[in-house]
């Protein structure tokens, strides 16, 4: 064998199916481990086994299969709930001299609930009504019609004499081999389902790895609490692994970090419920939107569980191995019925560990019947904004479109947003990096968003902030057509506030610099716009001219012809077209005058390569008052250069 593929099976069915008798039967292993479970007959808690299949389809593949047994019984289906977190095949055991029965049904509904992909039927203890096979068949194939596990293969076994074990085993093995590997999305997570501690080696954590891998020596992160640890060692069934990927059964060694149970009233330890990440992906929330589903099956039935799940219900969410108190509200509604579903907010009591697109289980408070399943939407949400407009209809989009789909959700969180970061699309979701960046690619080459700088901007969103920066330009070069074009401080203002918050105004000036504008000097204009004065202003701005040009070279300081702000306007014309050059706030010479100061003053540097203050007043005629700022104006130019008292020209 060259290729391993990994799965994780589990069990599922009525207490004293057989179940754990068939995994026995199946895997040589007996799963249940505590001595109450031996003595009772009864499985409690969950157990494991290790089950290696060839591939019927590539021989040179075996595929590895963690097998979960599961308890059966009504006390313990939370226990049976805490090994469903990354299951690819459930495995329904149903006993032949007892059918299908009530938990046989709560169990195939969480499965469905949970998005197993498919199902094989195993009816066990064939050997009691060998005489019914044909119809207890029928019967079950009955039970199947109408859901998705309709076409789920029926094997007929015997773990008592090993009849059907062979059949069942292929069955398995071709039911897995039509299956894709487990996803590698970069996200690892293990939920764990048991914690303990070894002398010598501290606290030991097992689950089912899914969505990335874990090596030898890895920082990870226990969710719900943040805390930091290193993965110091780890075993697939009793073997020593340096690495293990997707669909693996594993026990991690985990270093700096103690049990939760050893710390007594503390949380900072780690437990079942917890879940063991790669990073802050699985950052740890209280309050998730989803969308809740209530089975069909349950219509007509006078079992708790098919009374209505009313607005406001004290319940338990079953997520991975965790098993969360909380309130559920619905957004449209105030019940659901069975075979429908509804927008609803779940309000946790403690912070529990999920991505958008996880599914999970809705239980009642006492723990005694399974109420409905659901898609996580939001896991970030918040209560305050459950029914605003914005998140409204992120939920409704996400609702119309199909079970968890990535183009689904991303469109309806890219247009709540209108605009964020790419490293922000989809952040948090049980998607990977390549799918959302391909996904990403497709949505702008639909034309749905448009991307820029690193940020994404829902496309609508993206002409909107365009067309008012348009607008806003042209609005003010009507206004103020005496200046070279409109302040980029003053554009922001303009625009939407929530562009501010990633840098998203550059994305936008940079569009605007790539079509007819033009950014200069922090402020920006049409491309062929020339500024010139309003038809009120021309009358002031001659009598600005007439006061400067009187004595071009010693002009007066600015506070005396400036005392209006026309008259400030009509200044900044002059500065702006070039006809007036400002040498500070307090002075401004005529562009003649400038000139002719300028070159009187080159040429004495020329002929003398240096000069004082004092000798360039005196070769020049002008005062101390103009000329001092007028080579400090030289100097920030490059014209000139100090060097203590002297100037020369620059090189």
């Amino acid at each position: 064998m060259t290729e391993s593929r990994h799965f994780i099976l589990a069990t599922a069915g009525h207490v004293d199916h057989g179940k754990s008798a068939l995994v026995e039967a199946l895997t040589k292993t007996h799963p249940d481990r505590l001595p109450e479970e031996r003595k009772r007959g009864m499985t409690i808690e969950l157990g494991f086994a290790e089950l290696q299949l060839p591939s019927p389809l590539r021989s040179s593949t075996l595929m590895h299969v963690g097998v979960i047994d599961v308890p059966g019984h009504e006390d313990f289906v939370k226990n049976m709930i805490a090994g469903m977190g990354c299951v690819h095949l459930g495995l329904i055991v149903v006993a032949a001299d007892d059918g299908w029965m009530p938990q046989t049904e709560e169990h195939f509904q969480i499965l469905d609930y949970l998005g197993v992909a498919r199902l094989v039927i195993a009816l066990n203890k064939i050997d009691l009504a060998e005489e019914d096979e044909g119809f207890l068949r029928e019967v079950i194939q009955e039970e199947l019609s109408g859901t998705s596990f309709e076409d789920a293969p029926i094997v007929a076994t015997s773990a008592a004499s090993g009849r059907g074990i062979p059949e069942l085993k292929q069955t398995l093995a071709s039911v897995l081999d039509s299956l894709p590997n487990p996803p590698d999305i970069g996200k690892p997570r293990l939920s764990v389902d048991r914690a303990f501690s070894v002398k010598g080696h501290g606290t030991v954590v097992t689950g089912s790895l899914a969505d990335g891998r874990f090596h030898v020596e890895q920082p990870v992160v226990v969710q719900p609490q943040g805390v930091s640890a290193r993965i110091r060692g780890m075993q697939c069934f009793g073997r020593a692994a340096e690495s293990a990927g997707p669909g693996t059964r594993v026990a991690i060694n985990l270093a700096n970090i103690a049990l939760r149970s050893a710390l007594g009233s503390a949380q900072e330890g780690v437990g079942r419920g917890d879940v063991v990440t790669a990073g802050d992906f699985g950052k740890s929330g209280r309050v998730l939107d989803a969308l809740i589903t209530k089975s069909k099956r349950l219509a007509g039935g006078r079992t708790p569980a098919s009374k209505l799940l009313k607005h406001g219900a004290r319940v338990r969410l079953h997520h991975g191995s965790a098993n969360v108190p909380g309130r559920i509200f619905f957004l449209h509604c105030l019940e659901l019925q069975p075979g429908q579903e509804a927008i609803g907010e779940l309000r946790l009591e403690r912070n529990a560990s999920m991505l958008t697109g996880d599914r999970f289980v809705i239980r009642d408070w006492g723990e005694t019947h399974t109420l409905a399943g659901g898609i996580a939407l939001d896991v970030r949400a918040s209560a305050g904004r459950f029914r605003s407009e914005r998140q409204r209809r992120y939920l409704e989009a996400c609702r119309r479109g199909p079970s968890a789909d990535l183009p689904t959700m991303m469109r309806a969180q890219i247009v709540r947003e209108q605009t964020l970061t790419e490293s922000e699309v989809m952040r948090g979701s049980r998607f990977g990096s390549q799918e959302i960046h391909d996904c990403a690619a497709m949505l702008e080459k639909e034309g749905a968003i448009m991307r820029r700088r690193g940020i994404v901007f829902e496309a609508n969103y993206w002409k909107a902030q365009l067309g008012a920066a348009t607008n806003a330009i042209d609005r003010f070069h009507q206004t103020r057509p005496e200046l070279p074009g409109l302040p980029l401080s003053q554009l922001r203002a303009c625009l939407d506030k929530r562009l501010a918050s990633h840098g998203a105004f550059n994305a936008v000036f940079d569009a605007l610099a790539e079509s007819d504008f033009i950014v200069q000097s922090a402020a920006i204009q049409r491309l062929g716009f020339t500024i010139s004065l309003p038809p009120n202003l021309r009358g002031t701005a001659d009598r600005i001219r007439k006061a400067l040009s009187e004595k071009a070279d010693e002009p007066p300081a600015r506070k005396q012809i400036i005392t209006s702000k026309e008259e400030e306007q009509a200044m900044r014309f002059l500065i702006d077209s070039g006809e007036a050059v400002e040498l500070n706030k307090e002075l401004a010479l005529l562009r003649i005058g400038y000139d002719k100061l300028c070159e009187s003053v080159q040429k004495f540097l020329e002929e003398h390569e240096e000069a004082s203050v004092s000798q360039l007043r005196q070769h020049t005629g002008v005062s101390r008052r103009v000329m001092i700022p007028f080579l400090q104006f030289l100097d920030a130019q490059g014209v000139t250069v100090r060097e203590g008292d002297l100037r020369r020209l620059k090189k």
